[in-house]
């Protein structure tokens, strides 16, 4: 019995293993980058935003960072699919589902409860609960989670979308991922939108992602350029996201603030430079980034909760101190919520038919 239980052990640490070196090193650099610079925003942002920090509040630009690395995860999967004969969109919806649902309703009810515990009057914010809270400005509570909601349609759209596009020309099909990319530009270009956390006019980033991973699996020719020229396109982007942050405190007149189409394709640049060779994949990597990457989303869930606890705690931190406990509190809940609700539930997937 001892022996069989050594066995057990030992496959399953094989298995996590080979969980951590399937994933692509490169990547989880761009994640943790991701939630870094959005958890450093928001961090400013409570701070009070003071004269000298309040231009880094353009970090939140890591929501589109995000948005790239989710449509090129979801193209890859869809296209993999595509390539071995259709697209299961039951499969693909469950499985989002699943990652995503569980730990999002957790934080959205335990949100709900401090309002009813905090509040004379809460209110019942029931568009959360179906992921249209971003066309309900403004958000009265759980204000990160606009994004979640342009992800969620996201995930409802795509699928289906690439699903009836099987028997079509990969050409044509590249043209139609090229239409959407532009469109949310035009909506914003006749200003059709309230705010710009819309999806509509906010959907850029997911489409580039997407647009990428069409071109890796089916224009084989075209991703050769973009790998040749991957190193290039990643400085010229890294200095324009630098002087997007420089010309906050020092204006450049001719540069302004990036746009949604600047964003998504300075943020494809990163995400073709991180998939351009095995060595970059190793080497753009930095300590600690896998640790963060996989639980992002938690830490994206929670953060909010952290600098609000920080706040209502603490006074007169320098911002240093102010930062390190906000991303300490953040990384511990983030945790939590990992280890007990996501976790489970992806393991879970396995078990459901439509899930497998």
């Amino acid at each position: 019995m001892e022996h069989v239980g050594i066995c057990a052990l030992v496959a399953k640490v094989q298995q996590m293993m080979v969980a951590g070196h399937n994933r692509i090193r490169s990547l989880d650099s761009l994640r943790s980058i991701a939630i870094l610079m959005v958890l450093f925003a928001h961090s400013v942002l409570g701070f009070g935003a003071p004269t000298h920090l309040a231009p880094a509040q353009l970090g939140g630009m890591g929501v589109d960072l995000f948005f790239v690395l989710s449509g090129w995860l979801l193209g890859s999967l869809l296209f993999k699919e595509m390539a071995q004969g259709g697209i299961n969109v039951r499969r693909f919806w469950v499985r989002r589902w699943m990652r995503t649902l569980p730990a999002y309703y957790v934080v959205l009810i335990y949100t709900m409860g401090q309002q009813i515990l905090t509040k004379e009057d809460p209110s019942t914010p029931w568009t959360y609960f179906f992921f249209i809270q971003n066309y309900d400005y403004p958000l009265e509570i759980f204000s990160v989670s606009w994004s979640l909601a342009v992800e969620e349609q996201f995930y409802l759209f795509i699928a289906p979308f690439l699903a009836l596009t099987v028997y079509v020309k990969p050409n044509i099909r590249l043209c139609l991922l090229v239409s959407l990319f532009i469109l949310p530009a035009i909506f914003r270009y006749l200003g059709w939108y309230s705010t710009n956390l819309e999806t509509h006019v906010r959907l850029d980033c997911c489409i580039m992602g997407v647009m990428l991973a069409c071109i890796k699996y089916q224009h084989n020719q075209i991703w050769s350029v973009l790998l040749k020229y991957s190193f290039g396109m990643a400085i010229v982007s890294t200095v324009f996201f630098v002087l997007y942050f420089y010309q906050r405190w020092f204006p450049l007149s001719w540069l302004g603030d990036p746009g949604f189409m600047a964003r998504a394709m300075m943020f494809g640049a990163w995400v073709v430079f991180a998939n351009s060779s095995n060595k970059i994949r190793w080497n753009l990597f930095f300590p600690g980034a896998n640790y963060i990457a996989t639980r992002s989303y938690a830490i994206y869930l929670l953060h909010p909760d952290a600098i609000a606890l920080v706040n209502r705690v603490t006074i007169d931190l320098p911002f240093l101190v102010y930062l390190s406990i906000v991303f300490l509190l953040s990384v511990a809940a983030a945790e939590v919520l990992y280890r007990i609700v996501e976790l489970p539930f992806m393991n879970m997937r396995s078990r459901f038919k439509w899930a497998a």
